[in-house]
């Protein structure tokens, strides 16, 4: 048994109306044709230019920075590093601890999506390895955390386990519990 099903539809005809309105049609690129999206970022910069700059500068709070204070008061956290890292090489930040600590790591790298090695010790015993994730086609990164039960040389090294030069960003911070 066939069914068939006719179905009336009207087309709307356009309405004379005011002409003062103007109406502006814009097709935007797919998102499978963004860079971000498909992964495409500058080869040796961390910044994407022009990024955030369309984004409305919040109004300060009057709190803000005794808030700021307040919940890293107790952190330390020496400059950034950034360098190139040749294959087989490894880079360390250092940090000296004068009790229990919670320690974080991030580090991140242009040059390969591959997985580098990366590990927090405590007096030369290993507390944590991270686990890298790709980002596009030739960058990545890793994110450790973990706590440190007591005082002592606390370190954040990455070693580049990749068979080409890299450049390395290292942020390692520790928070006095």
């Amino acid at each position: 048994m066939v069914v068939a099903l006719i179905l009336k539809c009207r087309v709307a005809r356009p309405v004379n109306g005011d002409r003062s309105v103007q109406v502006v049609e814009k097709r935007e690129r797919s998102v499978s044709n963004d860079p971000a999206v498909k992964g495409d970022f500058p080869p040796n910069g961390w910044l994407v230019a022009g990024a955030g700059t369309h984004l409305p500068t919040p109004p300060p709070e009057e709190n803000e920075i005794s808030d700021f204070a307040e919940m890293f008061g107790n952190t330390r956290a020496p400059r950034a590093v950034e360098e190139d890292l040749s294959p087989g090489s490894t880079r360390t930040v250092e940090l000296q601890l004068t009790g229990p600590s919670g320690l974080a790591g991030a580090t991140r790298w242009i040059g390969t999506a591959d997985a580098l090695k990366v590990v927090i010790a405590l007096d030369g015993s290993t507390l944590a390895t991270g686990t890298a994730y790709p980002m596009g086609t030739n960058r990545g990164g890793s994110y450790l955390h973990v706590r440190a039960t007591g005082g002592g040389h606390a370190t954040l090294s990455v070693t580049n386990t990749s068979r080409i030069t890299v450049k390395v960003r290292i942020l390692f911070m520790a928070t006095t519990l």
